[in-house]
């Protein structure tokens, strides 16, 4: 490793650098904001770095927290999550003191984060808040709850109760209900066959899955950007056309105003009348000669019919790409609600495995990675 003349090396002055900005850029802030109140009360604004986890329902209960915080006026509605701020600040996975410079950078009184780890049929939640200033939790709560907690039902009831916890205000106690006295038993066994636990199974592996999940492929969102697009052209393309060729379109007044002028030009022998009953395509193409059956009639009337021909295919083939691209428009954005259980995936987030680099000031490359065992 390369040493400076004062016997520090390159990436130890990068990174008390980085501290000393972000404890210039803390003080600015505390000079700006003399009055600024404990992160922990109502008025502060909070900086939600997501929820760390394996699963779909890590990222809903995510949605549905920072929600909550949003309609709180907690919410700053900064989207940066714990790893971004990780890597961002060079942070480890317990650097609260780093987490606290990150945050003050950000402009954030506090920083609420957490995990979610699944245990038997039921799930560890574990969520903090961070005061930036002091850089000390200002509280921090575990839960175990069930995998119904995740339902929809069920899950703006978790976030909440959660942020009424972690914040520490008390609920107004609901009536209990009254039991129903009424004997409504029912002899009929509705778990015959129903395996203890499995009322929610988790999907095994390789199975396809339904539902919104993060992060999703560029690839499903690129098929339905593109696909849209030629959907769009098609529809036009084909709507212009027919219109071309309508019967008041402009083509048969090309057509009509080609005819009239062949009465006008001094030539019977290549005369179409515009009021015939017969298709002027057909008589303006017919030979005058049998014997020379490459000339045509009238050739200022055939080469309008030639332009509606081709308007005519043109339309044809606008319809039936604006039929495939909106067939492939739905099911690229059936795509992205669908995507494969992997549990390798899975097993890379749940040791949260992190790459990430940056230029060096002499003109090199720095790359780093954390993984947690």
């Amino acid at each position: 490793m390369p040493v400076e003349r004062d016997g520090t090396t390159p990436m130890f002055r990068r990174r008390l650098s980085s501290s000393l900005i972000a404890s210039v850029t803390v003080a600015a802030l505390l000079a700006v904001t003399p009055g600024l109140a404990e992160a922990s009360t109502l008025d502060d604004k909070t900086t939600f770095l997501g929820m760390e986890g394996e699963g779909d329902h890590v990222g809903a209960l995510a949605d549905a927290i920072r929600w909550d915080l949003n309609q709180r006026g907690l919410d700053d509605g900064n989207t940066m999550s714990l790893a971004e701020l990780k890597l961002t600040m060079g942070c480890g996975d317990d650097d609260l003191a780093c987490f606290a410079q990150g945050g003050a950078t950000l402009g954030s009184s506090a920083l609420v984060f957490g995990t979610v780890i699944k245990i038997g049929e039921n799930y560890f939640v574990e969520l903090k808040s961070l005061n930036v200033e002091t850089g000390e939790l200002n509280n921090r709560i575990e839960r175990t709850v069930p995998f119904l907690a995740f339902s929809e039902a069920e899950l703006g009831k978790t976030a909440s109760s959660l942020i009424d916890e972690l914040y520490k205000i008390e609920t107004t106690p609901t009536e209990p209900d009254i039991p129903d006295t009424t004997d409504t038993t029912d002899t009929t066994d509705t778990t015959e066959g129903v395996e203890p636990g499995t009322d929610n199974p988790e999907p095994a592996n390789g199975e396809l899955v339904w539902g919104p999940y993060s992060p999703r492929p560029t690839w499903k969102y690129v098929g339905v950007g593109v696909s849209a697009a030629f959907m769009l052209a098609g529809l036009g393309t084909a709507i212009g056309t027919t219109v071309a060729i309508s019967p008041d379109g402009p083509i048969r007044k090309d057509l009509l105003a080609a005819a009239a002028a062949s009465l006008d030009d001094g030539k019977p022998s290549n005369d179409i009348d515009p009021n015939s009953d017969q298709d002027l395509c057909a008589l303006a193409k017919t030979p005058p000669d049998p014997n020379r059956p490459d000339e045509v009639t009238n050739a200022a009337v055939t080469e309008v019919c030639i332009k509606a021909d081709n308007m005519a295919a043109a339309a044809t083939v606008g319809w039936i790409a604006t039929g495939v691209f909106a067939a492939s428009t739905v099911l690229f954005t059936t795509l992205l609600f669908v995507h494969k259980n992997d549990a390798t995936v899975a097993k890379l987030r749940e040791h949260k495995l992190g790459l990430g680099g940056a230029p060096t000031p002499d003109g090199g490359f720095m790359l780093g990675g954390s993984i947690r065992f």
